[in-house]
């Protein structure tokens, strides 16, 4: 072998392995994420919050990490290999709660239930777009869709007689609303209102009757937001300006994360309490702000309440379609006493949030007598 060759494969040796211990220590930091990841359900951000930050990058790490893996096994690095599988690992409990695997019913439901969290009826993208233009939009969407029960988030104050105005157009008697929270109810059934003082300014509970015999429970909820501004998000997703605007945006951001993650725990441990006894019909709907890696979200489940979209539905299931990638933020909830048909999302770009509607029956079997 000439001199070319030896010095072509000692550089093209050098080179593989440079590019396996970088590989490999990109690796260990994925690993340590998915690790930290994996305790978000089980810290509470109020305690502890920085576990908090990695459960919102929890796609960004997962999908991270298989890609590390597939460049290790293109690079033969056999002793690095297990550092991906292991962090692969860690991420299947996040798995299970981020990826759906369900399928809708087919027998048919008696109720349906739209969420939205509205914007105040602003295009986020066509920022021209009159409030006015926005409502119309959406009275259509709901006329479509037709569901018995509207649940909508950031709706504004509904200034004179705006609501009653809405709830005409769109073909409902009965309405609520609550300047405290801008939560807002729309209803073809009467609604009765059951909410705690102490959870007014994050949700609603209504009492939906059907009729004399039939009824459910009804949460509407708009947790804290981390209230970023879309110069923030433009930060976020350009990392040629991390260290240019570090001061401007950089500081704020965190600090915007921080407060959200510490003030949603304490908001879902006072609603919990609130709500109606075991044998009562509930579904709680509503912008919760947090993903299935979240503190919130395991508090939820270990209540005892299930998440429709994991029963009915398939896929990943994002519900923001804002400039942050694959986020789930927006939730159906339900007991034992509610038999989910159906789960949608409806692929409506006018908020920075997509509608969902679920359909469903009331478990007559298990309600109390």
């Amino acid at each position: 072998m000439g001199e070319k060759a030896k010095d072509k494969k000692r550089r093209n040796t050098f080179l593989q392995g440079l590019g396996k211990a970088i590989i490999g220590i990109c690796g260990i930091v994925a690993l340590l994420s998915s690790f930290l990841c994996s305790l978000c359900p089980l810290i509470n951000p109020s305690v502890f919050v920085w576990t908090a930050f990695f459960g919102l990058a929890f796609w960004i790490i997962f999908f991270a990490n298989i890609i590390i893996l597939i460049i290790l096994i293109s690079l033969k690095s056999r002793r690095t290999l297990l550092i991906p599988i292991v962090a692969l690992l860690f991420s299947i409990p996040g798995i299970i709660k981020s990826y759906s695997f369900g399928e809708n019913k087919d027998s048919e439901a008696q109720i349906k239930v739209m969420t939205y969290n509205v914007g105040v009826f602003r295009d986020y993208k066509v920022k021209s777009r009159s409030v006015t233009d926005v409502k119309q939009s959406f009275a259509n969407l709901v006329k479509e869709e037709n569901p018995d029960v509207l649940c909508l988030q950031e709706s504004g104050s509904w200034s004179g007689n705006t609501a009653a105005s809405f709830s005409q157009m769109i073909g409902y008697k009965y309405y609520s609303t609550n300047k405290n929270n801008g939560n807002s109810y729309f209803s073809k059934f009467p609604l009765e209102d059951i909410t705690a003082e102490s959870i007014s300014k994050f949700a609603d509970i209504k009492k939906i009757n059907i009729n004399k015999e039939d009824y459910f429970y009804l949460v509407n909820c708009h947790f804290n937001s981390f209230c970023i501004s879309s110069q923030e998000i433009e930060y976020i997703n350009d990392t040629k300006n991390i260290v240019k605007d570090s001061e401007t945006y950089g500081r704020s951001v965190i600090s915007k994360l921080t407060n959200g993650f510490r003030i949603r725990p304490k908001n879902i441990e006072i609603l919990l309490k609130k709500l109606p006894g075991d044998g009562t019909p509930t579904i709680i709907c509503g912008d919760f702000n947090d993903t299935p890696m979240s503190y919130t979200y395991n508090q939820i489940l270990n209540a005892g309440l299930k998440d429709a979209f994991i029963t009915a539905s398939r896929g990943i299931g994002k519900t923001y379609c804002g400039a942050l990638p694959l986020l789930r933020i927006d939730y159906f909830w339900y007991n034992d006493n509610i038999e989910v048909i159906n789960y949608k999302r409806i692929k409506q770009t006018t908020s920075d949030h997509y509608p969902l509607t679920m359909t469903f029956n009331i478990n007559k079997g298990v309600e109390e007598e």
